[in-house]
């Protein structure tokens, strides 16, 4: 089963930070895969000329089996210059900070958060495929003349 929904926050002067978080699941869903995907990135209307704003996004990463903590700038925003991104950036089974470095804001940062998972029970995923499926059903005449457009080429 999958279930989307939407994250929109407001980084400002006032508010430089703002947290997201894998939501709660209850016990008998396991999550399969979850992410996080920010759509755009814009200047609020009271955004004060000549100012850069810039947000950056923090997130833990596994490299080679070590977790490490990557901040990274994911826009840089300016009155007259660039008002809005569409940055279309995926953060993947985990939690995400965004932080204001840089200006006073308001910018606001949406997108939509996806999660991917099945039912949990007795700590068995069900599955109803099986490897050993009967090919002598499915026989394939080599004589057989190919057809074209659903007619057969052979001649009467």
């Amino acid at each position: 089963m999958e279930s989307e929904s939407f994250y929109g926050v407001t980084l400002s002067e006032k508010e430089p930070i703002a947290q997201f978080d894998v939501p709660d699941i209850p016990e008998e869903y396991i999550v399969h895969s979850h992410k996080l995907i920010i759509k755009q990135i814009s200047l609020g209307p009271d955004a004060k000329s000549g100012e850069f704003n810039v947000v950056q996004a923090e997130t833990n990463i596994n490299d080679d089996g070590e977790k490490k903590t990557v901040k990274i700038p994911i826009a840089v925003l300016k009155v007259g210059e660039t008002r809005s991104l569409r940055p279309n950036v995926e953060f993947p089974n985990g939690s995400v900070t965004f932080k204001l470095v840089q200006g006073t804001g308001p910018v606001y940062v949406c997108g939509k958060a996806e999660m991917n998972f099945g039912e949990f029970d007795d700590g068995y995923i069900n599955e109803d495929y099986t490897d050993e499926e009967e090919d002598s059903e499915l026989e394939f005449d080599e004589d057989a003349a190919p057809q074209t457009n659903g007619k057969s080429n052979k001649k009467k």
